[in-house]
């Protein structure tokens, strides 16, 4: 056996050497290496960045433009007075309307009672009612020689009431036009409610009037 023993000696030696030169190379720190500066007028196409597009800004959607309409029916309350007097109070309430609502679709209807009124309200989503009645004062005491127009707003869908008044002979500017020449005085009188009527259904629906 004595004769081994130089051998491991000698095996045992370099393992030890070994494990000591790993050691040495792991503590050392090793250098980073430098960025070196692009060359002037030499192409680098892994030092080039592409901008990334820009997102185009969502376009607000347009808002559809809200539809109104109005229906303006008359009723004669007593059989006292003209069929014609219903008829010249409700043109002057449309002609009015024509003239400061470019924009708002208008219709008309004759002999339409209170109820009916309420109900073509309540057939459309949009259309506003306004329903005029006649009514004799047989005292005298109306605003037009005993007769008194009144006005009553249904809203659309729901036929409920969105307003009432009367409407008062109150004469229009200069640039209105007048009722027909032999008309009589009562019937300028209605003809200038009628218009009342129609600025005061405007300033109570908040409608802007044309420009």
């Amino acid at each position: 056996m004595r004769r081994f023993l130089p051998s491991f000696s000698v095996a045992l030696v370099c393992v030890f050497l070994l494990s000591f030169a790993v050691l040495g190379q792991s503590g050392r720190k090793q250098k980073k290496a430098e960025v070196q500066p692009p060359v002037q007028g030499v192409n680098q196409p892994e030092a080039r960045t592409v901008a990334e597009p820009e997102a185009e800004p969502e376009k607000p959607k347009e808002q559809p433009k809200e539809k109104r309409s109005i229906l303006v029916g008359s009723f004669l309350a007593d059989l006292e007075l003209p069929m014609y007097f219903a008829d010249t109070a409700r043109e002057g309430c449309m002609r009015e309307l024509r003239d400061q609502l470019k924009y708002v679709e208008l219709q008309q209807e004759r002999n339409q009672t209170r109820s009916d009124a309420m109900k073509a309200a309540k057939d459309d989503d949009t259309r506003y009612v306004i329903w005029l009645e006649l009514v004799y004062d047989r005292y005298g005491t109306g605003s037009m020689n005993g007769v008194d127009l009144r006005y009553t707003i249904f809203e659309p869908k729901t036929g409920r009431i969105a307003g009432a008044g009367s409407g008062f002979p109150v004469q229009p500017n200069s640039g209105a036009p007048i009722p027909p020449i032999g008309a009589s005085r009562t019937q300028m009188y209605l003809d200038w409610a009628g218009r009342d009527v129609a600025q005061q259904v405007i300033k109570r629906l908040g409608l802007r009037p044309s420009i």
